[in-house]
């Protein structure tokens, strides 16, 4: 299996299995990005396209200081602070928008249960700034360490960790509001 990087080498040569491969690796994980922090499908995936798109004609930008994968969630971050500032809309995250492969063993119950617990979590993270809506995605969603965190969205690792503290100290304050359990966010 080849690497991104080799995969990313490719698309500069011209070869279409380098973005194949990609496309393959990261159009689910970048939708669902998008789809987060957009909260509208369709839009989500025209910026996913964009994302793909834009690598292919500027692949030479690509400067090696970061993983291929963090310059990617950096294209497709940048679409989407430009599409929120262009339609300049309340910003409501859908996590259920992006279905999740139900479990053999799952129940009614836990199907309902896990489906609130989607909806509580939604809900809270409407309430965020999109700076830290951006961050905590990144972080809990996509398990992206602060420092490429700080890469991809070309700020300081301590800005991260600042956008991602505030973030989870605001869930725990409206989960306690609304008398859901902070657990909702953490399990």
């Amino acid at each position: 299996m080849k690497s991104d990087l080799d995969l990313l080498r490719m698309v500069g040569r011209g070869d279409p299995d380098g973005a194949t491969g990609l496309f393959q690796k990261y159009s689910e994980p970048l939708l669902r990005f998008a789809d987060r922090m957009l909260s509208n499908r369709s839009e989500a995936e025209e910026v996913t396209q964009e994302v793909f798109l834009k690598m292919i004609t500027r692949v030479e930008q690509y400067d090696g200081r970061a993983a291929v994968s963090s310059w990617l969630y950096a294209i497709a971050a940048n679409a989407c602070r430009d599409r929120l500032r262009r339609t300049k809309r309340a910003v409501v995250v859908p996590l259920d928008s992006v279905e999740e492969a139900p479990s053999k063993e799952t129940g009614v119950e836990k199907r309902i249960h896990d489906r609130d617990r989607r909806r509580a979590v939604r809900k809270a993270l409407s309430r965020l700034s999109d700076e830290q809506r951006e961050a905590l995605i990144l972080a809990r969603y996509h398990g992206m360490p602060y420092a490429e965190i700080a890469r991809t969205l070309e700020i300081t690792e301590g800005a991260v960790k600042t956008r991602v503290f505030r973030a989870i100290e605001t869930l725990k304050e409206v989960f306690s509001e609304g008398g859901s359990q902070w657990n909702a966010m953490t399990s």
